[in-house]
């Protein structure tokens, strides 16, 4: 066995602290020589030379006593010495207002979609979420929400005809119904998919108050669309009763259908058709996890 010289490990030390130094010169001059217009020369590094050890009990003007500790510690790369690796970009999901002060939000929200120009003033944006939210859970079970509609009124008001004795639906009403239409046809699916994706949460939630605690929102909307999409076509001239204030369907298998759907007949044919197309549509995205 070689007996180990007295203090070998202090010149280890010192010889390592050289190699260090003189890598990281060589490093910094390969990186940063790309910046100036001409090559400089390598450096070489200088010649480590041996100094015969003192004695174990004989310390120099240039020596201090070293303990193992600081040695280890002193001997380890810094963290700053090792490469870094690229920045990775870490999507944030910034966090949900809450439900009874989303209105400001949520609304930023949809009138940043693309909607066809000067309609999206017919959304009502007052506690929209929950409007929504009971909008949907009232189409689904066939009837419609008195105090919480989704747009603005409309200004024209219902016309009915007369022909041969006979109360009719005037096709006069159908035209009304053009901007909301124009409105619906003109979002992409995909746009409302993100939208609708975002602020489920909140949904959810709304949903829950209505006493739906183990029941998910998005089946519901699916069950309205359903609803919506079996209301029947029915070709003018539609037959009209006023019983009283109000008008009712003289087929009385009509006026037996959820109001929903009642609701639908007054669109006309071919308006039903837009909207079913753009349920239809709807229904496939939201549909998808």
């Amino acid at each position: 066995m070689t007996e180990k010289t007295p203090g070998s490990g202090q010149q280890q030390y010192y010889i390592g602290l050289a190699v260090v130094f003189v890598t990281v010169a060589v490093l910094a001059w390969f990186f940063l020589r790309e910046d100036s217009t001409e090559p400089e020369p390598t450096p070489v590094a200088p010649p480590v030379t041996q100094t015969q050890a003192e004695p174990a009990d004989v310390l120099t003007a240039n020596q201090e006593p070293i303990d193992s500790l600081t040695v280890q510690a002193e001997d380890e790369t810094p963290l700053q010495e090792q490469p870094l690796a690229e920045p990775v970009e870490v999507d944030t999901v910034p966090a949900l207002p809450d439900l009874d002060n989303s209105d400001p939000e949520v609304k930023a929200a949809l009138l940043a979609m693309k909607w066809a120009p000067g309609l999206s003033s017919l959304f009502v944006t007052e506690d929209m979420v929950r409007r929504f939210v009971v909008y949907v859970d009232n189409v689904a079970q066939g009837t419609l929400p008195k105090n919480q509609p989704l747009f603005q009124p409309m200004t024209e008001k219902f016309m009915v005809e007369r022909q041969d004795g006979q109360l009719l639906l005037s096709p006069n009403n159908f035209v009304r119904y053009e901007p909301y239409l124009q409105l619906l046809e003109s979002i992409s699916v995909t746009e409302v998919k993100q939208v609708f994706e975002k602020y489920y949460p909140l949904m959810q939630q709304a949903y829950q108050e209505l006493g739906y605690p183990d029941a998910q929102f998005r089946d519901r909307v699916q069950q309205a669309i359903k609803v919506l999409l079996e209301a029947p076509e029915v070709a003018p001239p539609v037959a009209l009763e006023q019983p009283n204030v109000y008008y009712t369907y003289a087929d009385a298998s009509l006026q037996e259908l959820p109001l929903a759907q009642r609701q639908m007949i007054r669109l006309g044919p071919v308006n039903q058709q837009r909207l079913k197309k753009v349920l239809q549509a709807h229904q496939l995205v939201l549909a998808q996890p």
